[in-house]
């Protein structure tokens, strides 16, 4: 078969698919934010699956509100685009996967399409405040609420996978957790970046395969299976005022309903974190220590509760017990560019310039987008080699 007998050229730039002869279904991956054309999510892990499968991306950052351009040049027509393409290569089933920006669109285009869904952290209601989408969506699209009733109107179950450690996420999935034909499974330990967490543990390509082959979550993949299902509105309530108040820097109020959470739920990570760093950012560090302590006792695989609790027994003044949990961070999480930046500030004030200039190139290596690394590295390499 030809490629100009398919609907649409199998490469653009915002789509690649792959067509498999004799596979009877389809499964859409879903790029998420800031990704670049002919740039998509799950690429590798995507094409190791033996059905017809299709990328997409929305560079423009608009939660493919406005379509996806090179099979589109609208939401209708994307959909209606993908329904040819369904139609041509005889699907029976499709699955549709995505990730933040892309776990929306999972849904909401798996949902326009009578897909099996799996979304990992997605915003559900768009434009909230201190949202991904509030930042990026264009000035016209206000708060959109308008997932929740396709939601409730769609008679296939959706799957969530979500981490503990990022409270919009909890509060995102919140918004639908009473629904009766959304599953939700969230995980200790764990932020935004749901797939590469999974990833790191060898196991997302068996989680894909598996939803792919029954449309099901397999949970039995997860030793640290959160406490999702136990929480009630009073949390998630607590959890919102919390978070707002974060921030907005309304630090007092943000510690207070995040203690009041720890009245019911004491090792409830998100509350830790958020009244340790509330207390940071307030100077109070015994107190921030404290809380970090706790949040990274709960949940120890979580690099941005130690590089915090780091940093607050840094400013207690004990720089030799604060190197050394950021040496116990970089060898945990050897890809965290921010233990290798903070490690370097305290080599320099110890006089040991060649090392910080090592850890500040290490910094920029990894994150070399950040103007602060790109900076101290550079300046400090001219100061040693002239």
């Amino acid at each position: 078969m030809s490629n100009s007998e398919f609907p649409t050229p199998l490469k653009g730039d915002n789509h690649s698919i792959f067509v498999r002869p004799s596979s009877s279904k389809l499964v859409i991956f879903f790029a998420a934010i800031n990704m670049k054309e002919n740039q998509f999510n799950f690429w590798q892990l995507g094409r190791e699956i033996d059905e017809n499968v299709i990328f997409v991306n929305d560079p423009s950052n608009q939660w493919y509100l406005n379509g996806i351009p090179s099979l589109g040049a609208s939401l209708d027509q994307t959909i209606l685009c993908l329904k040819k393409w369904i139609n041509h290569l005889d699907v029976k089933e499709v699955y549709t996967v995505g990730t933040s920006m892309g776990g929306h669109a999972a849904i909401h285009y798996g949902i326009e399409l009578g897909a099996n869904i799996l979304s990992f952290p997605a915003e559900i209601i768009l434009g909230e405040p201190y949202s991904r989408s509030i930042q990026n969506l264009e000035q016209d699209i206000v708060k959109k609420d308008f997932l929740l009733e396709k939601i409730s109107n769609f008679d296939r179950t959706i799957h969530m996978i979500i981490g503990e450690s990022t409270p919009k996420d909890l509060i995102n999935a919140g918004y639908i957790r009473d629904f009766e034909n959304v599953k939700v499974y969230s995980l200790l330990g764990t932020d935004h970046f749901v797939p590469s967490v999974i990833s790191r543990s060898s196991k997302l390509y068996t989680l894909l395969m598996n939803f792919v082959s029954t449309g099901m979550v397999q949970k039995e993949l997860f030793s640290n299976l959160g406490n999702f299902n136990l929480y009630d509105d009073e949390l998630f309530a607590d959890l919102a005022e919390a978070y707002q108040n974060f921030g907005s820097a309304n630090f007092e109020k943000a510690i207070f309903y995040a203690k009041r959470i720890l009245t019911r739920f004491p090792a409830f990570e998100s509350a830790l974190y958020i009244i340790g760093d509330s207390y940071l950012r307030k100077e109070e560090y015994q107190l921030a220590t404290n809380y970090l302590a706790s949040a990274a006792i709960v949940a120890p695989n979580n690099a941005d509760y130690l590089f915090k609790y780091s940093h607050a027994i840094r400013m207690l003044g004990d720089k030799n017990t604060s190197l050394h949990i950021l040496d116990i961070l970089i060898q945990k999480f050897p890809n965290y560019a921010k233990a290798y930046y903070a490690r370097g500030n305290m080599q320099v004030e110890e006089g040991n310039e060649l090392k910080a200039l090592e850890s500040f190139k290490l910094a920029f290596l990894l994150n070399n987008k950040n103007e602060k690394f790109k900076g101290k590295y550079l300046d400090l390499n001219r100061k040693v080699n002239n």
